[in-house]
């Protein structure tokens, strides 16, 4: 056999010895990676189930709820493009959805709004690639959804596939590339949209981010960046690694541009992938995606905003800079005539920053900014949404099937923080980050909300209600009372001190029921004078009350007799199987937020509590507000979802037209006079009393069915019950007097 031969055989000996080696590389490394990021290998080896693994995040069929509306807006991740000769389509990952809109920056920079994508879950990557969007979902709902926008106003789902949590996805050409969280790289063809076919996997690990360029896959790894060669997309395999702990990963050509945590930027040559080369380094900070413009390979742009000229690799150079005012800025694009940066900020949607001069970039808008949802309050056809850090967001929930966004109270980049929110008519009452921290905002313009008053309360409000002409505050260690009677001049009433932190307030009757540890109940029939009346020793996200029976949501949902308020009493409790952060009493129904969706539960009897309804959430349900017939979720960074009941059993009767109905006065607060609608068989006495039960001076002007029409205006200003009906068909109501 000849020289050249036997070099040969020993050449691909080496070779698939070698090969063999990085296929073990990439187990070890999986299996290396600290237990806070693959805990699963554990629970798995001892028979237990993972959380990041298990497929109960799927969405399932409904059972006695549905989803009939998403506002998906949330925190933004990724942004990629979608260039032709005459337009540039944006593709914004945020939230549990994506935006889709035409840039423009003819004569100024504009985002016209083409339409937005719900997803199961939380995504941690949008792609768009012609006439469709993959997403990879990194939290809750299934791994791959491709959606159809021939029609971006109408985008249809065309296909789901069900895979553990993706940590990111590449497409090129009819191919997707999926890294997930059981450290798995699998790859479909998706050439028929609607029916995505595996092709191959292989076993490797990937963190953050990933890319693709040419045959190669480059996976962001807390140790390394692993080369897996896609040639072969049936057999895909490791190739090899670059050490270090990177952040972001970039390749054009044979260079690989790797972020380097704590370092900057180092650039290899892997025109050899097997032994990849240094070739140069620049200290930068710390980004998260890194990209070239599709037309230019001489500049480099960092999420940071920095830009790099790389025109010789082995010295690279900062030439420009800015810092955008925003924080938490996770992708970047350029488009391709490299006059704008694009970039996706957490808080602030997208950015753009001018680029026509790279050594003077230049701050010029931002659009589509939406946080966490923590808190939701809805009145009427408006909900008011609180984010920690966007501030308050007004919707018009008017159609529930389309909730859209009104305008808001942005406090992004000033040290936000915006725990709670409540409104009423024209005024609107916020966390704001500074003192005073209890703002009233006019919004009787709601798309320009404008803070008119405020009232210096000692800590955070954590949970708001409004009742009559008065707004209970419940913040660490205290439940405060602000008087909202003159919304532009509220006044601080009374308070009275709670211990620990506080979550969920309540209030019914002259009783408020504050989820402090260990809960309050409060009595505040004199508002200047609330005094606590009853205690429970443990904690609670809420409560909420019918009756005489208070539900806690603590873990589980626990049921007190309340019969006595100095002495709750427990009765029973309910566990569905996951926690209950939340829960609203609808009559005698039941609405429990979770972290896998919301449930209806039938609490007419509370010792036989039972799950009459369930429906996923794309995240975690923090919080609840009922309007009827619909129950508004608030899902943290996945926006707000929107619920009705699918069984005849479970819907709730509707309010007005029955004249045994609850009794109401309108309007509410009342000047000169007040229409109350009573039930009973006439005649009825109908008599008004003052908190403190002594009998004020009323007329009667006119009686009707089920309507008596007083006038009262001989009454002061303040808090007054009208009772009407005697015995057993009495009921009592309260109303303000302004």
């Amino acid at each position: 056999m000849s020289t050249r031969r036997w070099s040969a055989v020993l050449l691909l000996a080496a070779t698939v010895v070698f090969g063999e080696r990085l296929d073990d590389m990439a187990l070890r490394d999986s299996m290396m990676v600290k237990g806070s990021l693959r805990g699963h290998r554990w629970l798995e080896k001892n028979g237990l189930e993972s959380y990041l693994l298990r497929q109960s995040w799927r969405p399932t069929e409904d059972s006695g709820l549905r989803c009939v509306g998403r506002w998906s807006y949330g925190p933004s991740l990724k942004v990629s493009l979608q260039v032709t000769p005459g337009d540039t389509i944006i593709c914004l990952t945020r939230g549990s959805g994506a935006t889709l809109a035409r840039f423009r920056s003819q004569d100024s920079v504009t985002f016209d709004l083409l339409g937005d994508l719900n997803f199961a879950g939380i995504p941690r990557r949008a792609i768009i690639t012609d006439t469709i969007v993959v997403a990879g979902i990194h939290v809750g709902g299934t791994g791959l959804e491709v959606h159809g926008i021939s029609n971006p106003a109408q985008p249809n789902l065309l296909s789901r596939v069900d895979l553990p949590v993706v940590n990111d996805i590449a497409v090129k050409d009819s191919f997707v590339y999926a890294a997930c969280e059981d450290d798995t790289l699998r790859i479909y063809n998706i050439a028929d949209p609607r029916q995505p076919v595996r092709v191959g996997a292989c076993r490797d690990s990937c963190d953050l981010f990933m890319t693709q360029a040419g045959n190669y896959c480059y996976l962001v790894h807390v140790s390394g960046v692993n080369i897996v060669d896609v040639s072969n997309p049936a057999s895909p395999h490791r190739v090899g690694r670059i050490g270090g702990e990177p952040l972001a990963v970039y390749v054009r050509d044979t260079l690989c541009y790797d972020m380097i945590f704590g370092e900057g930027l180092r650039i290899y040559n892997v025109k050899n992938p097997a032994s990849p080369q240094e070739v140069g380094w620049l200290t930068l900070g710390d980004a998260m995606d890194l990209t070239m413009p599709s037309t230019e390979d001489t500049l480099l742009f960092t999420s940071l905003l920095d830009v790099v000229n790389v025109s010789n690799p082995a010295s690279p150079s900062l030439v420009g800079h800015i810092d955008i005012p925003a924080e938490y800025e996770y992708g970047v694009a350029v488009v391709p005539a490299v006059n704008y940066a694009l970039v996706a900020n957490y808080t602030d949607g997208v950015v753009a920053v001018d680029v026509t001069n790279p050594a003077n970039p230049t701050f010029d808008t931002t659009a589509f900014g939406a946080g966490s949802v923590l808190d939701i309050y809805v009145d009427g056809t408006k909900a008011y949404l609180a984010s920690p850090l966007n501030g308050m967001t007004i919707l018009d929930v008017s159609d529930p099937t389309r909730p859209s966004r009104l305008g808001g109270v942005d406090i992004v980049g000033l040290n936000p923080a915006c725990m709670s929110v409540a409104a009423r008519d024209s005024f609107a009452y916020m966390h704001w980050y500074q003192r005073p921290q209890f703002q009233s905002v006019d919004v009787s313009d709601p798309a320009r909300p404008q803070r008119v008053a405020g009232v210096d309360v000692t800590n955070p409000p954590e949970d708001m209600v409004i009742r009559d002409s008065f707004v209970y505050i419940a913040e660490i260690n205290k439940l405060q009372i602000v008087n909202v009677a003159r919304p532009r001049e509220p006044v601080l009433v009374g308070n009275c001190a709670t211990q620990g932190d506080a979550y969920g307030l309540c209030v019914v009757d002259t009783l408020a029921y504050a989820a402090n540890y260990p809960f309050a109940i409060i009595d505040v029939k004199q508002p200047s004078n609330p005094s606590i009346v009853g205690t429970i020793q443990r904690g609670a996200w809420n409560g909420t009350v019918r009756d005489t029976f208070l539900f806690l949501s603590s873990g589980g949902i626990l049921v007190y007799s309340i019969a006595r308020p100095d002495q709750p009493r427990l009765l029973d409790s309910l566990s569905v199987g996951t926690n209950t952060y939340w829960v609203e009493a609808v009559g005698t129904l039941l609405y429990a937020a979770n972290r896998d969706g919301v449930r209806v539960i039938d609490a007419s009897d509370v010792h036989n509590m039972r799950v009459r309804g369930f429906c996923t959430a794309p995240r975690t349900v923090n919080r609840l507000a009922y309007m009827s017939p619909h129950i508004y979720a608030a899902c943290w960074e996945a926006g707000v979802s929107i619920y009705e009941s699918t069984q005849v059993a479970l819907s709730e009767p509707t309010k007005g037209g029955d004249v045994h109905a609850e009794p109401s006065v309108r309007p509410n607060p009342v000047t000169t006079s007040a229409s109350i609608s009573i039930y009973g068989k006439w005649p009825a006495t109908v008599t008004v009393r003052d908190i403190a039960g002594r009998l004020m001076p009323c007329v009667v002007k006119n009686r009707g069915r089920g309507e008596v029409v007083l006038d009262i205006a001989v009454i002061p200003p303040g808090v007054y019950f009208v009772q009407s009906g005697t015995g057993a068909t009495s009921a009592r109501v309260k109303f303000v007097r302004q």
